[in-house]
């Protein structure tokens, strides 16, 4: 493959460090092996942020759901109908299975899981160092 000379005559720059590359081939991408391997990592870690913010943003519509509930004094709800208010039980922060029993929570509400129902909806409190003298 041949390069067009008229192509080396203008410069490339380094897309991490942004210093132009003195020498190479003209479609060169970077000065050097560590700029490389830097822009890959770092774009590698902002789509791992991206993927933070999406299954926190899910948590907390899920707990946005529950809350209300709680409020609302309901305690026990048919599984569709809360999937049907935007609930996604494919996201929870904790489980545990106790016996029979399968124990889920978003964040500080937690509840027992059956196969057709949310049962057992409760808020658990964490007591401070404050609270306790």
């Amino acid at each position: 493959m041949a390069y067009k000379i008229e192509d080396m005559n203008h410069p490339v720059y380094c897309l991490y460090c942004g210093d132009e590359i003195p020498i190479g081939r003209p479609d060169k991408k970077f000065c050097c092996k560590d700029c490389k391997n830097r822009w890959h990592n770092r774009k590698k870690y902002q789509h791992r942020g991206v993927m933070e913010q999406r299954v926190l943003r899910i948590l907390e519509r899920n707990h946005g759901i529950l809350d209300k509930l709680l409020r609302l004094g309901v305690n026990s709800l048919d599984r569709l109908t809360l999937v049907g208010l935007g609930y996604n039980p494919e996201y929870v922060t904790s489980y545990r299975k106790s016996g029979v029993h399968h124990q889920y929570a978003c964040f500080d509400i937690h509840y027992e899981q059956t196969p057709t129902r949310i049962k057992k909806i409760v808020r658990t409190t964490l007591e401070s160092d404050a609270d306790e003298e």
